[in-house]
This record gives C-alpha cells, structure tokens and sequence, in this order.
C-alpha cells in the first residue's frame, strides 16, 4: 500500500513540477493561458466525440477515429504551446506582452471556432453570442499583432539603471512623419495626414 502512495506522491510532484515549468515559460498561468488551455482540451475533445460517436471528422478519410489523427491532433497542440512560448520568450525580449496576448487570443479563438463547428456536427445548439465572442477574439488577436496597435500594459516609470536595455530606436507617433518631411507638396488624396 505504501508502494501506491510513493507512486501516486511521484507522479503528482512530477505534474506539478511540469505545469510549473510549463507555466513559467508560457509567460504565466493568468486568464489568458486557462482560456487557450480550456479552448485547446474542449477542441480536441469535441473532435475525438464527433469521430468516434458521430463518424463525421473532417480530419479522417472515413470520418471515424481514427489513432492517427488523434496523435496529429495531440501533436498540433503541442506545437501551439511552443509557439505561445516563443511568443512570451519575444515580449521578454521586447519588454510587452503584446505577442503572446496577440498569439493566445488567435490560437484561442481557432480552437473556439473549431468547437462550434463540433457542436454542430452533434448537432448541439449554442447561442450566437458564443460565435460572435470567438469572432472577436479573433479580431483582437489581429489588432494586437499590428505595430499600429498599442499594447495594454500598465506603464510605470522607473529610472534606467546603467546595465538596463535601451532601445536605439523609437517609433515616432506619425508612422508618415519623416515621409511627409520629405515631401514638397501637400497630399491631397488624404491617405497620408491620418490627424486630419
């Protein structure tokens, strides 16, 4: 009895130490990373319902389950949860959190349509509302991942200290300011004075 308990203690100790770490390098365990962790489990849940109960997947010749498109499907999600680490591991870099938002809102808001699509294949009704979210989750992922977009992070001013990183460049507020500069004449199509 006392074996089972050193195994159950093991493996538990093991899967806290992975999501800790998963966590960490996920940029956090916030709002963010629940919805994309709930979006990716129900979505692939969802599919392995429609093949095996519904025979109707789009992901199989035959529409049924099949292992192989299960482990493709497992494999896909894993490759989200790289790219969402590469997307915290550049905010690091860049001192936002606009590309990993960017990157959990789309990644999100795919596995979301997907499920609605599921549901619809068992033929489970859901309200408009809960497509229309997914659509604007999807609208979001694409503001945040404009460089005209402005990320939503509190901004605290603190005083550079000497081994801090300083950017060489700064975007100016008019992205057409040195190009307006150098031209002699006034636009008239409009395209360019967005102040106007």
């Amino acid at each position: 009895m006392s074996n089972a308990r050193g195994i159950y203690y093991t493996v538990l100790a093991a899967l806290a130490t992975v999501g800790g770490v998963a966590a960490q390098y996920l940029g956090g365990w916030d709002q963010l990373t629940k919805l994309l962790a709930w979006a990716m489990a129900i979505d692939y849940l969802t599919g392995a319902l429609c093949a095996a109960v519904w025979h109707k997947s789009p992901k199989t010749a035959t529409g049924g389950y099949e292992s192989r498109a299960g482990f493709k499907g497992l494999i896909r999600k894993g490759v989200i949860i790289l790219i969402v680490m590469i997307a915290a591991e550049l905010d690091k870099l860049a001192g936002t959190a606009a590309m990993r938002t960017a990157t959990i809102l789309f990644f999100a808001a795919n596995d979301g349509m997907s499920i609605l699509e599921n549901l619809g294949i068992m033929g489970v009704p859901y309200p408009p509302a809960l497509k229309n979210a997914f659509e604007v989750l999807r609208r979001k992922s694409e503001d945040k991942g404009d460089g005209d977009a402005t990320p939503q992070m509190s901004t605290v001013d603190t005083p550079a200290e000497e081994d801090e990183y300083q950017p060489q460049h700064t975007l100016p507020s008019d992205p057409y300011a040195e190009l307006k500069e150098d031209m002699d004449y006034k636009d008239h199509s409009g395209l360019l004075d967005e102040d106007e």
